[in-house]
């Protein structure tokens, strides 16, 4: 695989990041920096990958930024390490990106389309990305999290309507932004 601009992955693993630190690590970390270190270590190790497409550098890069939440959420319990607990979050990344993609369209099958939906993920991770921080994180919460809208608005110290209003705008944001990079 040719050398890898990792940047241009910088979206894609903020949203991860952003929609598995969960409540304990929220208002805690900044999920930019647990992304920082993540595209920091890939560069280092870009070298050793044995993956030959983009598939397999998008896996490689999901397991680092698991292996890093995993390292800040410890760092901020202070459990021991539990085996059982990294599995369960390397499970929930993937996941993730696979809720990411579920965002996006309905099911579809044939490879050309997986690698389509694949690219429009990232185009949402991207969007997602750009999105002011109480917009997306309301996104977040809501649609990746399932949280109601009192909960969020509790989590954000905002009344519901105000985050009606957040996801209403930044749902719109995500749509005008997907429909301008479909054109493009």
């Amino acid at each position: 695989m040719p050398q890898s601009n990792l940047n241009q992955y910088r979206g894609y693993l903020r949203a991860l990041a952003q929609i598995e630190m969960g409540r304990r690590l929220q208002g805690k970390v900044d999920p930019s920096d647990i992304v920082q270190q993540s595209l920091l270590e890939a560069h280092l190790g870009l070298a050793a990958l044995k993956g030959k497409t983009e598939a397999e550098l998008v896996a490689w890069l999901r397991t680092i930024l698991t292996r890093n939440l995993l390292n800040t959420a410890r760092d901020f319990t202070a459990k021991k390490r539990d085996i059982r607990r990294e599995r369960s979050l390397a499970k929930q990344i993937e996941d993730s990106s696979v809720r990411l993609e579920k965002f996006l369209a309905s099911e579809q099958t044939s490879p050309s389309q997986r690698v389509i939906r694949g690219e429009q993920a990232e185009r949402l991770a991207t969007a997602l990305a750009a999105l002011p921080e109480d917009q997306r994180a309301a996104v977040i919460l809501k649609h990746f999290h399932d949280w109601s809208l009192s909960e969020i608005a509790e989590h954000l110290d905002r009344t519901t309507l105000a985050v009606g209003g957040l996801l209403k705008r930044g749902l719109k944001k995500l749509r005008e932004q997907m429909d301008t990079d479909q054109r493009l």
